[in-house]
Order: structure tokens, then sequence, then C-alpha cells
């Protein structure tokens, strides 16, 4: 199960929060839930759509923690740069990830993990039409930050 998971809840991590080590610590936390959780999934959509929401929660609450609000980057605090893993570094993912979370979790979910309009709005408790509005805004705004013919070649793919 980690080897199915790790790679998609890293991912969600890395986009919703901007940061590799944010990034690993909710894919700690969610693959241990995963693992220590009694659930036993009828199907691997069940377990699929279960992951993406427990990653999109842990998420959400390392963003709303105290601790996230009140720590500032390493390199702000006088120390050393650290190194990071290499992560996919492209024009369209930081334009994503510049996005308001709102309509960032929508572009992630629809575009990169391939979700229905109808299973984004239940991952997000919101509704179909709410998330019809945050893709189309999300896909205007990366438009612009994108630029011109680029843009339009990226959104289409």
């Amino acid at each position: 199960m980690v080897a199915r998971w790790a790679d998609t809840v890293l991912r969600i991590g890395y986009t919703w929060t901007g940061s590799m080590q944010d990034a690993q610590d909710v894919s700690q936390t969610v693959l241990l839930k995963l693992l220590t959780s009694p659930r036993r999934f009828d199907g691997e959509e069940q377990e699929r759509a279960w992951v993406l929401r427990v990653a999109v929660n842990c998420c959400k609450d390392l963003k709303k923690s105290a601790w996230a609000r009140r720590r500032v980057p390493l390199e702000s605090a006088g120390e050393a740069a650290v190194e990071l893993p290499e992560v996919e570094d492209s024009p369209v993912l930081r334009a994503v990830q510049a996005l308001p979370e709102k309509y960032r979790q929508a572009v992630y979910l629809r575009y990169y993990e391939e979700y229905e309009v109808e299973e984004i709005a239940d991952l997000m408790g919101c509704r179909a039409p709410q998330v019809s509005t945050y893709l189309y805004r999300g896909k205007q705004k990366l438009k612009i930050m994108l630029g011109g013919m680029y843009g339009q070649q990226c959104l289409s793919e």
C-alpha cells in the first residue's frame, strides 16, 4: 500500500503546501493512518478516495496549525540553505501552486489526479457547480499567469 500511494500523497502535499518538508510530513501522517486504519476498502477507487481525502485534510490541518503560522523560512533565519530533493519544476506547476487555494485544489484534483467534478466536490466539501466555477476561474488565472499561446497550449493538454 505504501508503494502504491506514497508518490501520490507526496505530490498532493507538495502541491498544497509548497514545501517538500511539509509534503513529507503530510505523507508520513497519511501513510501511517492508512497502515493503522482498521478500514477495509471494497475497491481501489474507494481506497484512492479515502487516501486523497485524508491527504487533503492533513494539508488543511497543517496550514491552520499555530506552528505553521509562526514559522519563518530557514534562509530568512540566517541559517545555511538546505538541499531539497528533486521536484518537478515546470512553469505550469509553479503557476498552479501560485493560485489561490480553492482554485489550486480544484485544478490539481481535476488535471493531475483526473477526478470528475462531482468527486472533487465531495473531496473539497462543496457543490459541483462551485467546483466548475473554481476550475473555470483557475484556468483563466493560469492563462494570464502563463501568458498567451503557451498558456493556451499547456491548459489544453
